[in-house]
């Protein structure tokens, strides 16, 4: 990630502003009250700090982690730029001393601040890899992937479909565009202040509709399956991704 000398840098007028206020806890959405993009939604290497910067403990530490940003670029300038940033988009509105999230920002702070499990993905192909994330809450699930310079674009996943059916999604459109590709999946679950060891899956597609997964959770317990069908991966991609544990 490019890093810059905020403290060379002077707040404009709005930022000065943004500074000051405070912003709503987005922890629990409504779904029934959201508006849901329809489309990509972008967000530069500051805003994404700034969604970061509503999150605490493990969660907190997750977002760095899985979002590659170093914490000491958590600057209150940095966060101020971003919010000034979302403020200008009309992503965040002020009402009196408060910043109430809008739109794709309020789904990816309300994602950051509760989610259960953080999937990462990459597409593995003869030209290389493709990274993306795939973070689940008890109410939302986001789909994110790095562009340039720490900014990220997120895609919400359908309330009403579950996230198997996003997940099979994503690996049918890389063996669409890579019939020998590899799709891996290295996923955490978290419950309160506890991070649950990490798993991992690799899905690789075989002859007639039929894939070859293989479910690692350690060096000693190394799981390998051939000739699974569809309704077979689907099964496993359920239990791998399952948030049951995390939110009970």
């Amino acid at each position: 990630m490019t890093m810059f000398d905020a403290s060379h840098t002077e707040s404009s007028p709005t930022e000065a502003v943004v500074a000051e206020a405070s912003a709503r806890d987005v922890g629990t959405v409504d779904v029934g009250t959201v508006e849901w993009p329809d489309e990509v939604v972008g967000f530069g290497a500051a805003e994404i700090a700034y969604a970061i910067s509503l999150t605490a403990g493990i969660r907190r530490q997750k977002a760095l982690e899985f979002l590659q940003v170093n914490e000491d670029f958590l600057t209150e300038q940095i966060v101020a730029v971003g919010a000034s940033s979302l403020v200008a988009r009309g992503e965040l509105v002020l009402e009196g001393d408060l910043l109430v999230p809008r739109g794709g920002i309020r789904l990816l702070a309300a994602t950051l601040q509760v989610a259960a499990r953080w999937t990462e993905i990459a597409l593995i192909t003869e030209n290389g890899a493709e990274a993306a994330l795939y973070l689940q809450a008890p109410e939302l699930s986001i789909f994110l992937q790095p562009t340039a310079l720490g900014s990220w674009e997120m895609v919400v996943k359908e309330p009403s479909a579950p996230d198997v059916a996003f997940l099979k999604q994503v690996i049918d459109g890389s063996v669409a565009r890579h019939p020998l590709g590899v799709v891996y999946f290295g996923s955490e679950a978290s419950s309160g202040s506890s991070i649950f060891a990490k798993n991992h899956l690799f899905v690789r597609a075989q002859d007639d509709e039929l894939w070859d997964v293989a479910d690692v959770h350690d060096q000693d317990d190394q799981r390998r399956t051939e000739g699974v069908d569809a309704a077979g991966l689907l099964a496993i991609l359920a239990d791998f991704v399952r948030i049951k544990e995390s939110v009970e």
